[in-house]
């Protein structure tokens, strides 16, 4: 099995109200090439931003290469 390069589970950022990832279960092995595809407002930079630490999540967890 390859190792993973990045592992997320039930990750999860609301901002007051408003949902802005939800539940994200995501596995990518090293060398996997992946893409975020989705309408304006789906979340995509929000999961960068967490996949980053950049910004906090509300719950759940995120690595990215072991840290």
């Amino acid at each position: 099995m390859s190792e993973l390069a990045i592992r997320t589970e039930e990750l999860t950022k609301y901002y007051a109200s408003q949902r802005g990832v939800e539940d994200l279960d995501l596995r990518v092995t090293t060398g996997e090439v992946y893409g975020f595809l989705g309408p304006n407002g789906a979340g995509k930079t929000t999961a960068i931003q967490l996949l980053m630490d950049f910004i906090r999540p509300t719950r759940g967890s995120a690595t990215v290469l072991g840290l």
